[in-house]
């Protein structure tokens, strides 16, 4: 009968002094040192996924950053020097609704942003001063034309441009 007493006492002995690491390499699963190893490579690999999702977000914002800059910067001196302006806005939409105007008597109009705040209505664009002059005395002929027409030449940077 002791000697079935002794069997569960060093049984309760035996699980006290090896811990469940023991039992629980003997089935197969992670002991606790394994499990330690897996949450660090787990954070580990969080931390990466963080750095890598940084990267990502600062080339996308980077590549965004450059298509606006493109866009912005379409009015340089490939598409003419000289601009010939019909109409200066500060009112939101007076610029859009000379433009249409514009577009409906035949002509490409560009809106031109101001560092001020107004929004200039373009009709043409020239690489020649002479050339600018003469097609903004051809276009004051007209009857939809206003009076304070005048040339902006793009070299005053009065206009927004996107770093």
């Amino acid at each position: 009968m002791k000697a079935f007493r002794l069997v569960p006492v060093l049984m309760v002995a035996l699980m006290l002094v090896t811990g469940c690491d023991f039992f629980r390499s003997l089935v197969g699963k992670p002991t606790s040192k394994d499990l330690e190893r897996m949450r660090q490579e787990a954070v580990e690999q969080a931390r990466k996924q963080r750095i890598q999702d940084s990267v990502n977000k600062a080339r996308e914002l980077e590549l965004e950053k450059a298509r606006a800059a493109e866009q912005a910067n379409l009015l340089d001196e490939s598409t003419g020097r000289y601009h010939v302006i019909l109409g200066s806005f500060k009112v939101e939409g007076n610029a859009a609704k000379m433009n249409a105007m514009l577009e409906k008597n035949g002509y490409t109009p560009r809106v031109i942003e101001f560092n001020n705040g107004f929004e200039v209505v373009s009709v043409a664009a020239y690489d020649n001063y002479w050339d600018a002059l003469k097609a903004m005395n051809d276009i004051m002929e007209y009857e939809f034309c206003p009076e304070d027409v005048w040339i902006y030449d793009i070299r005053q940077n009065m206009h927004v441009r996107q770093q």
